[in-house]
């Protein structure tokens, strides 16, 4: 192996190492704030006593990580394969040949204006428009200020 593909493969491993301290971290803060919660329903669960606590062991990671990052930026390390075009793809998959006819789409789009319009109708009738027409005007006068 050369010293690219090396270099490439410690920045990936602190990266994933990172991405799972974080998260060791995060779930840590929350089953703990969990547990204050239940004795004081008020106490706040992230807490800045709590990040600072796990921060202990986050941030020599993040630390390496990102130093492994400018030593791979220094030395010009990267993936030579990163800017050549994606092999396999069948374009011809994507042209008219794979759609609907013209006939089949207008009956999906009339299948699918019926259905629109069947839900309008059921929402008018059980007085959905109603609800929706009172909550506007409560937005419109409390929140905005018209009116």
């Amino acid at each position: 192996m050369n010293k690219n593909r090396i270099l490439l493969i410690i920045q990936a491993v602190f990266c994933i190492l990172s991405a799972l301290v974080l998260i060791a971290a995060d779930l840590s803060i929350y089953i703990q704030g969990l547990a204050l919660k239940e004795d004081d329903p008020m106490a706040a669960i992230y807490s800045v006593e709590a990040v600072a606590e796990k921060a202990v062991f986050v941030v020599p990671v993040l630390l390496a990580a990102v130093i492994v990052t400018i030593i791979c930026s220094i030395l010009g390390a990267k993936d030579k394969s990163a800017d050549k075009p994606a092999g396999g793809i069948d374009i011809k998959k994507n042209t008219a040949e794979g759609r609907l006819s013209p006939s089949a789409t207008a009956i999906v789009r009339g299948i699918v204006l019926a259905a629109a319009v069947i839900c309008i109708i059921a929402g008018i009738l059980n007085g959905s428009m109603q609800d929706v027409l009172i909550k506007a005007t409560k937005i419109c006068t409390e929140c905005i200020g018209l009116g």
